[in-house]
């Protein structure tokens, strides 16, 4: 891979070069051919040399600037006589303040892009938790006291990530009756399943494209069904999108209970996807990280890494020690942890995960713990990536 980065840069600076080479010719054969005397326009009002100059150093950067400078100089020693010192020092100086405003314009806008990249993700990761901290508290149960469903115990069914699972599940629970499961991939999609009559997408359509796009989940209120089942392009009733570790996935709707159309069932299923496809980038991974430990904390533990690697955001594992006699007193850590956190138990040793947390935050966390549950010895505090890869 070094290789071929290294020819492909080599075959970029070679086009450069040829391509300041034509330019530079160019701009001596005209001017030779318009005043033989001055080609270069040296004696002239105005200096276009030097607006040339800024041009090509702000396009090229440093080397591009250095190349036609190069060329220059043999276009002085050719066809002026005494050498224009003068001219050429301001040609260095321009090229030289251009390509050192081009160098920090450059680095500005990466940095930006970086960080754009960075609020993304993050937005994604705590999009996905904002939910999971109502399925640990089980609010929607509270709330919700007609449906006879929680998202807690639709994911203990989820057990194995399979679309035949994920489409018996929206199908059980939330009474969807007609559905297409595609991957999104190099702007098409594939079709992973079908349930029912299925969901045929045009991937050209304005509004699945904006929802791709822009990662944006919609559905159709029942109000406005009529009057968009009068419409041809889109006989659908919601597009879930989902954006996981194993890439984009697009859910549409053509048919499912009428009571079910609103957002809290939109939220669920984009839920399911979302687990559905990390899962699928878990298991693909073979990622190992305390096998004694539930698959919960395992796939918390491979997010957490791959924001680790990616971002370098730091997440820790709190390793506690306790007597056997005081195990089921242990249990009371999941009171006192967030909607984020992952905890783990074996028979004398409690492993807390601490997703996007710094070491001070760890450190208050260690003081709660201290208040409520004095009995817990802390064995050893690790980042993530040596708990996991130790």
């Amino acid at each position: 891979m070094k290789l071929l980065g290294s020819g492909s840069r080599f075959f970029v600076e070679r086009v450069i070069v040829l391509e300041l080479l034509v330019i530079s010719v160019g701009i001596l054969v005209f001017g030779w051919l318009y005043n033989k005397e001055d080609p270069l326009f040296l004696k002239s009002e105005y200096q276009i040399i030097n607006l040339l100059v800024i041009t090509l150093s702000l396009y090229y950067g440093f080397s591009g600037g250095l190349t036609f400078i190069s060329i220059l100089f043999l276009g002085y020693m050719l066809f002026y006589k005494p050498f224009p010192y003068v001219q050429f020092l301001q040609n260095l100086l321009f090229a030289l303040i251009s390509s050192e405003f081009r160098y920090i314009w450059k680095k500005k806008i990466d940095l930006a892009t970086l960080e754009k990249n960075y609020a993304e993700q993050m937005a994604d990761t705590y999009r996905k938790e904002l939910f999971e901290l109502k399925l640990e508290y089980d609010l929607l149960e509270q709330s919700m006291v007609t449906k006879a469903y929680s998202l807690r115990r639709i994911i203990e069914e989820f057990n194995v990530p399979s679309a035949d699972t994920f489409m018996g599940l929206i199908s059980s629970y939330f009474g969807v009756y007609s559905a297409e499961l595609y991957k999104v991939e190099d702007g098409g999609l594939i079709s992973i399943k079908s349930l029912g009559e299925g969901a045929e997408v045009d991937p050209k359509e304005e509004l699945v494209e904006e929802a791709i796009e822009l990662k944006k989940s919609f559905y159709i209120p029942p109000k406005l069904m009529l009057k968009k089942a009068m419409d041809s392009k889109l006989n659908l009733i919601a597009l879930v999108i989902a954006e996981t570790y194993s890439g984009k996935y697009l859910l549409a709707i053509k048919d499912m209970q009428f009571l079910n159309i609103d957002e809290e069932v939109l939220a669920y299923i984009t839920i399911l996807l979302e687990y559905f496809g990390d899962s699928i980038a878990f298991d693909v991974s073979h990622f190992t990280c305390w096998e004694e430990c539930d698959k919960s904390f395992r796939l918390q533990a491979y997010r957490m890494l791959r924001l680790k690697d990616s971002f370098e955001i730091p997440s820790y594992v709190v390793v506690y020690e306790f007597p056997k006699e005081k195990k089921e007193e242990v249990k009371k850590l999941s009171n006192l942890v967030r909607g984020l956190d992952r905890i783990c138990i074996n028979q004398t040793e409690a492993y807390v995960l601490l997703p996007i947390t710094p070491r001070l935050g760890v450190d208050r966390f260690l003081e709660r713990v201290g208040r409520e549950l004095n009995f817990l010895k802390v064995k050893e505090i690790r980042d993530v990536d040596s708990f996991c890869r130790s």
